[in-house]
């Protein structure tokens, strides 16, 4: 009998949607998305069941590739064209070292770990070797020898509330000044590259979807209720900005020419002056919008329910 029972733990553990390999499909591109990247020539993006699509034609097709967990994947981040992580459920880590196209398990909360079953939700790759992620109930987690060994950075972040940690940005300006936020407005600043953390002052108490810096002085924080902030200096000081809308928003990125915001409800925004002032749209399906990036043409690929979506923007003055 005990030999029974070593043999139906093992037969479980591989039964996990941990390890068990995201079921390759015709329908993956309509799979829900919530990370996306672009790197180079190519793009990356990974959403539900451990679906990843990868593009080499700037988001016009797109195909499936081999993952080795079946989670859902909340985040992507590259460090360069070859070297990259994603995150997602259960804290689950996967890699590539070949540009997207091949995927291996690096780490899962699993076992005895403290925060087994917690997601991550946010990546960032500095360089080939330092990766930080963050997630639920104060997850940090890092790895400076890419991705062989991780180790816990909770108590690196006063959170005594173990609130969720829901993104992560690097400066525009410097490397090594990174920023989370997350949940009731929480705000952290690493001078480190993300070794230790401070407490910031925040303008809000709202919860905090995404924080990101698409050009030097030019830090935005986002979320609940269409809540947005633009910093010029860093996270000191924070200017309130208008987003006629009450959606959730998700995600922001650009350049001082052209920033695009996406969110809750096919809510899309669109700045020309750098973020002083943002014009609203909607997109006919309504459809939720998770991650956004700027094309070659300056228009926008967004990654969210019912896969990747393809938004023509107004060309500028």
């Amino acid at each position: 009998m005990a030999g029974c029972g070593l043999s139906l733990s093992v037969q479980a553990e591989n039964l996990s949607p941990i390890h068990l390999n995201a079921e390759m499909t015709r329908r993956a591109q309509d799979a829900l998305l919530l990370g996306l990247a672009h790197v180079g020539t190519q793009w990356v993006a990974v959403g539900e069941h451990g679906v990843i699509l990868v593009s080499e034609d700037e988001g016009r097709h797109w195909r499936q590739v081999a993952s080795p967990t079946s989670v859902l994947l909340t985040a992507v981040s590259f460090a360069d064209s070859m070297h990259g992580w994603a995150v997602g459920h259960e804290g689950v880590v996967i890699a590539t070292h070949d540009g997207g196209q091949t995927w291996v398990l690096q780490h899962a909360a699993e076992g005895s770990d403290t925060h087994k079953g917690s997601p991550l939700l946010a990546v960032h790759a500095l360089n080939d070797q330092v990766v930080e992620a963050v997630g639920a109930y104060g997850y940090v987690l890092r790895s400076n020898d890419g991705g062989v060994t991780w180790s816990s950075l909770d108590s690196a972040v006063v959170n005594p509330d173990q609130l969720h940690l829901n993104t992560m940005t690097v400066s525009a300006a410097d490397a090594n000044s990174w920023f989370i936020a997350g949940e009731k407005g929480q705000i952290f600043h690493s001078a480190d590259a993300g070794l230790t953390w401070t407490k910031m002052s925040s303008p809000t108490d709202a919860s905090i979807f995404g924080i990101s810096e698409p050009y030097p002085g030019a830090l935005f924080i986002y979320g609940l209720g269409g809540q947005m902030f633009r910093s010029a200096d860093e996270g000191l000081s924070w200017t309130s900005i208008a987003t006629g809308t009450t959606q959730g928003l998700n995600d922001l990125q650009g350049n001082r020419h052209r920033l695009v915001a996406v969110g809750n409800g096919g809510t899309v925004l669109v700045s020309d002056d750098g973020g002083q002032s943002f014009e609203h749209m909607t997109l006919p399906d309504r459809a939720a919008l998770d991650a956004v990036q700027l094309d070659a043409q300056g228009n926008a690929l967004a990654a969210g329910a019912e896969g990747i979506h393809h938004i023509t923007l107004e060309a500028k003055p």
